[in-house]
């Protein structure tokens, strides 16, 4: 009885080795904590790439295209609309979206939406101070 009374007080107050199951002594060496994120993981160093495995990666990259292709669609579409109504609104929107679109994977409605909404935003911007200088 005295001896584990006298191995309570030698230890840590945060010490959990009588109530963690788990725990083992080499974990006093370890005093840091580290985040999965950053962690290596050990089954990535023996990985080696399967058909399973492609199949899903082409899928995921097929899907980001698809939702870039929508996204560019969109941004078009307000690229378009900001040469009608509000072009200085729709104008930068369709350059948000446009990028959006660009980085998801569709280079050409992305490139398209950010010209067509930098063109509105800047005529707007640059003709209508003209037309109230100028009448």
């Amino acid at each position: 009885m005295e001896r584990d009374s006298e191995r309570h007080f030698s230890l840590s107050p945060h010490d959990d080795s009588s109530t963690n199951p788990l725990y083992h002594s080499d974990m006093k060496a370890y005093n840091e904590e580290m985040a999965a994120e950053i962690a290596v993981p050990n089954h990535s160093i023996k990985y080696y790439p399967t058909r399973e495995s492609n199949h899903l990666t082409n899928e995921a990259v097929r899907e980001t295209k698809s939702a870039g292709r929508m996204t560019g669609w969109a941004a078009l579409i307000i690229a378009v609309l900001s040469w009608i109504v509000w072009p200085v609104v729709l104008g930068a929107t369709a350059i948000v979206v446009g990028f959006i679109a660009y980085r998801q994977g569709a280079r050409g409605l992305g490139v398209w939406s950010i010209t067509l909404g930098f063109i509105a935003a800047a005529a707007y911007l640059v003709l209508v101070p003209l037309y109230y200088a100028i009448t």
